[in-house]
């Protein structure tokens, strides 16, 4: 990784002896400060498209579900009745 950095950088970081990927200690309220910094970056859908995504996604996930207990149950018979002769 160290080949593709620009020497500076590369020399900087071996140098200070810390890891590029440990967190830095800053404390919980900058911790706070910096997710709502982030929070009020966020563009927020339209009610009315938010309302009609969420519509989506519950038919969606019903539909899902009727499915799967549908395929479900076709194995759960198949197996039991036709395979095993309980039933």
């Amino acid at each position: 990784m160290a080949d593709r950095m620009p020497e500076n950088k590369a020399e900087k970081i071996a140098e200070s002896g810390s890891n590029v990927f440990s967190p830095q200690r800053e404390g919980l309220f900058a911790y706070f400060r910096s997710s709502w910094l982030e929070f009020k970056k966020v563009v927020w859908p339209a009610r009315d498209d938010a309302v009609k995504m969420t519509a989506f996604v519950i038919i969606f996930v019903a539909i899902l579900a009727a499915f799967i207990y549908a395929v479900d149950t076709a194995v759960s018979w198949l197996f039991f009745d036709l395979l095993l002769k309980r039933g």
